[in-house]
């Protein structure tokens, strides 16, 4: 059975419990046919029985043959019922018999005087004796019921009950299978879909829809719950794929310019050498940083900290690394040195520099990027201006989508994968941040970030 399908149990369970359920009622309605027929057929012999003997008594202390057959319907009701009458004397010598029918057992003293049921010569009879005294008569009277019609009946309804039985067997089987075919088909149903999000590595949107509010309605409700949980684990995992095969390209091109560097002539230079070494393990440790703040962010398990960030030192930081990596780029600010923001340093350099690594690509001049601070009633405002190509305004609601790229053959030669962007807004997003664009073809773009602020540390 551990290899029937769930509509092959159902089916013969259901078959099965309806007629175990049926056949019972059979063996108690047979049972009691049985009992109550019995019963009845006792009444008629008792009623026969008691009809003859007041029948012989009335006759008076002389009764003749003639006499008895002038009573004609006691003596149709005997032949009817398919009953023997004898009469015996004291000794149980047979004197007269009334029809013969029905078989009696041989006499015998302790004969009961009450009725005995027996099969005699292969005959299922009722019998009783009674004394019987009228005149100078003393002796028996005997009756035999014969039980061939009632045994006939009976192996009729008992027939009769072992055909419905089989039928209601092949009814139910009939029904159980319909049913379960009707109350399955949702399960199968939901199987196929999980089978298709299966196939498409959970990606699709489950569209089996089921509107009973029974079990299979909160099991509907689970699923889509559960399904939702795995997709958003799936993007989470292949944001942070993307995020973090993006995010560490800067760092790693800084250690390897160095590296290049000492491998040229730096290593006979001490002052080089230590200064390499330096910015090389501040940004292995900047890495180190930055995968613990991804895998952060790919979990939602931000601590509830309360971060304050000098955006002064950070963009400084920034100019000291793209003068290694791109020293034709101008980067020039103004910012005031009390200015602090809440939100990690790794997350601040990483939105400013994706904003930078942006302008750099986006420019057919030497870039010149302008970073200004300023205040608000509820947020610092990190401004960040570019003498790039620009954007379109058809384009500007879409650059913040993830793999967007706004010109894809100027991007894959400048080796863009479209996720910076995005990266800069869901990193803001998770500081309880803002920010937007302002752009027009050939005359650069101005990107506006909005985090929530501290004055001074």
């Amino acid at each position: 059975m551990k290899n029937w399908t769930l509509q092959k149990k159902w089916t013969y369970s259901s078959a099965i419990s309806i007629f175990l359920s049926f056949l019972t009622m059979c063996v108690i309605l047979y049972f009691s046919l049985f009992n109550w027929m019995l019963i009845s057929e006792k009444k008629t012999a008792q009623n026969t029985l008691n009809e003859v003997v007041q029948s012989l008594q009335s006759k008076g202390p002389f009764i003749t043959i003639q006499d008895i057959s002038r009573n004609r319907t006691l003596l149709n009701q005997i032949v009817n019922q398919k009953q023997s009458i004898r009469l015996l004397n004291k000794d149980g010598i047979e004197l007269l018999r009334i029809n013969d029918a029905s078989n009696f057992p041989e006499y015998s003293k302790e004969s009961s005087t009450e009725f005995q049921r027996d099969v005699i010569n292969n005959q299922l009879v009722y019998h009783k004796v009674e004394e019987l005294n009228f005149g100078t008569f003393s002796g028996f009277v005997e009756i035999s019921h014969s039980l061939d019609s009632f045994s006939e009946l009976m192996n009729y309804i008992l027939i009769a009950m072992l055909i419905f039985a089989v039928i209601s067997l092949l009814i139910s089987a009939l029904i159980g299978y319909s049913l379960s075919s009707i109350l399955l088909k949702p399960i199968k149903e939901l199987r196929g879909e999980m089978q298709r999000a299966k196939q498409h590595k959970f990606s699709e949107k489950v569209n089996f829809h089921y509107s009973s509010n029974d079990e299979l309605g909160e099991l509907l409700i689970i699923y889509k719950e559960l399904m939702n949980e795995v997709s958003k684990t799936i993007n989470r995992q292949d944001e942070f794929i993307y995020n973090v095969s993006h995010e560490l390209r800067t760092p790693i091109q800084v250690v390897e310019g160095h590296l290049s560097l000492l491998n040229r002539w730096g290593k006979d230079d001490r002052h080089v050498l230590e200064e390499s070494l330096i910015i090389s393990l501040e940004e292995i440790q900047k890495m180190k940083r930055l995968m613990e703040e991804m895998l952060k962010l790919a979990k939602r398990e931000h601590a509830e900290e309360t971060f304050q960030t000098s955006i002064l030192e950070v963009v400084k930081f920034l100019q000291k690394e793209y003068k290694l990596i791109h020293p034709k780029v101008a980067i020039s600010m103004e910012i005031n040195p009390d200015y602090f923001v809440t939100i990690q340093p790794t997350a601040l350099q990483q939105i400013l520099r994706n904003l930078i690594d942006n302008s750099i690509k986006y420019n057919e001049n030497d870039p010149i990027i302008t970073i200004e601070v300023t205040r608000n009633a509820k947020n610092m405002v990190i401004s960040l201006a570019d003498n790039g190509i620009g954007i379109s305004s058809d384009q500007i609601t879409k650059i913040f989508e993830r793999f967007y790229t706004v010109d894809e053959a100027r991007t894959k030669s400048k080796g863009g994968s479209g996720l910076g962007l995005s990266i800069v807004k869901m990193l803001v997003k998770e500081y309880k941040g803002e920010i937007d664009v302002e752009s027009k073809l050939g005359e650069g773009a101005m990107f506006r970030v909005y985090l929530p602020y501290t004055t001074s540390k």
